[in-house]
């Protein structure tokens, strides 16, 4: 963080800087990027907690956790490409309200689970989480892009790739200290412990969600669609 602060500042002094920082100066840019990063954060704290409690929390294999996960993953890649029709037809304020608030659904199931919870739970919540996760993106990613003009969109486009590494370094070194935290707050079996460290996880990504939304409310859509 030290270090991208230092080269911002830098970009910012040269004439002819590596990425034009200043692409932040357009509002639907500044807002999007801030929408794709945290819900980057969401997805990759919750897919980073989700296996280790099947594993860790409920017991179950390695391969059929990968199995579990998968209907996740299915629904992700469909939500993913129907959120770009969407954003045709509705521009990118409504589908990031309604999938933030979507995903904050799926991240509170998966902050109750137990370490007696049925895998169809765990599955349901998995995937309305990636129901919500991904409408979000798409648009909120797509509205900071459009915004921009010539030269401008590949910076933006190299920054928001840059920042998604950044922030999923973030999100998973931050869910993995609060899933410490939980575990060390109670005593008991092991699974019953991991459990807990998980219930601290997702509530740090249902206040990404609830952040997000929030945000989400000051979207501001500048193109034609058809509703």
């Amino acid at each position: 963080i030290i270090a991208l602060i230092f080269y911002v500042r830098r970009q910012l002094k040269l004439n002819v800087p590596i990425l034009n920082m200043r692409v932040f100066k357009h509002y639907n840019f500044t807002l999007g990027a801030v929408l794709v990063m945290i819900d980057f954060g969401i997805i990759l704290s919750a897919m980073y907690l989700l296996p280790q409690y099947l594993q860790n929390g409920l017991l179950v294999a390695v391969a059929l956790t990968g199995i579990i996960m998968l209907p996740g993953g299915l629904v992700n890649a469909l939500t993913s490409a129907l959120a770009g029709r969407m954003y045709d037809n509705f521009g990118a304020k409504w589908p990031t309200r309604i999938g933030f608030l979507i995903a904050f659904i799926g991240a509170f199931l998966l902050s109750i689970v137990t370490t007696n919870s049925p895998i169809w739970y765990v599955i349901l919540a998995h995937i309305i989480l990636m129901i919500g996760a991904p409408l979000a993106m798409s648009p909120a990613q797509t509205s900071a892009l459009n915004s921009l003009k010539g030269i401008e969109s590949a910076d933006g486009s190299a920054i928001l790739n840059t920042m998604e590494q950044i922030v999923g370094a973030l999100a998973t070194a931050l869910a993995t200290s609060f899933l410490t935290l939980g575990r060390n707050s109670v005593s008991g079996s092991e699974a019953f412990r991991f459990t807990n460290g998980v219930h601290y996880g997702m509530y740090f990504t249902i206040a990404l969600t609830v952040v997000s939304f929030i945000i989400a409310l000051f979207v501001k859509d500048d193109g034609n669609y058809s509703k």
